[in-house]
């Protein structure tokens, strides 16, 4: 008769154990990215001890998951609230004090599902070592914590600097000419400091021409004012390599005329830097 009475108060404890899982597995997280992973942690925590007949941890997560889910979790717990030895809560408290400054900062709005993974896995490390009757069990929390937290705290690469907007310098020439006077030798100096500190990705030269003359000599004139400035960057430092040199002859006037006027403004090559 004794033994059947222990046997159903047993099954009675059991089945009345736990009824926090439940609740905190159709809880719906309505918080932002931190909350709904670490509601997910929370219950895979309570999952675990439950099925391991542990009720009060399973329940000590449940509770811990309903309130994520709610949009407030809680933080991670205090070292006090377990009962260890003076190792072992040393060891514990030095790895909370990192775990609350990193949750302090961006890493729960940047890496939302390590910093759920760093909490779940301290307070797992806590609970599996006050039990401490499962070295392994013990070890994959405090790996698992530890790895989350390396994440935490490595810094994000800086954000890459805003290209600069395309460039234009203009190189200015007398009718009929293709050698740079004083004014488009600066233009071209001035264009190759410029190159030297934005490092453009590509620099292009475009010699041009006005209408007057024959189409095929001004070409021709075009192209030699576009290598003129090309070999006048080259020697100021500009890489060759970075060099697109074309002409366009009288095709592409920056004031319009008609064909056969001489135009100042047409006689040029343009030195476009793009990023």
């Amino acid at each position: 008769m004794k033994i059947l009475i222990v046997l159903a108060a047993g099954a009675l404890a059991v089945g009345c154990a736990g009824p926090q899982l439940p609740a905190a597995e159709k809880a719906v997280p309505k918080g932002d990215a931190f909350s709904k992973a670490l509601h997910a942690e929370y219950v895979g925590l309570s999952r675990s001890e439950y099925a391991e007949g542990d009720y009060v941890d399973s329940d000590r997560f449940a509770t811990r998951a309903i309130a994520a889910a709610g949009g407030a979790p809680e933080r991670p717990e205090p070292v006090s609230s377990r009962k260890l030895g003076e190792k072992e809560a040393a060891a514990l408290e030095a790895a909370r004090k990192r775990l609350v400054a990193a949750l302090a900062g961006d890493a729960p709005e940047r890496l939302p599902a390590e910093s759920a993974r760093a909490q779940a896995s301290y307070e797992c490390w806590a609970q599996e070592q006050e039990e401490n009757f499962q070295p392994g069990d013990i070890d994959a929390c405090r790996v698992r914590f530890f790895a989350a937290l390396a994440a935490m705290e490595r810094k994000p690469p800086p954000p890459p600097k805003p290209k600069p907007p395309p460039l234009t310098f203009t190189v200015y020439f007398d009718t009929e000419k293709s050698d740079l006077d004083a004014k488009a030798s600066s233009v071209t100096e001035t264009a190759a400091e410029v190159i030297a500190e934005s490092k453009p990705s590509i620099v292009s030269v475009v010699g041009h021409a006005d209408r007057a003359g024959s189409e095929g000599y001004n070409m021709d004139l075009s192209e030699r004012r576009a290598n003129m400035v090309a070999n006048a960057l080259a020697k100021a430092g500009v890489a060759g390599g970075l060099l697109s040199i074309s002409a366009l002859g009288e095709h592409a006037p920056a004031v319009p005329t008609a064909d056969g006027v001489a135009e100042s403004g047409n006689r040029r090559a343009e030195i476009g830097l793009r990023y």
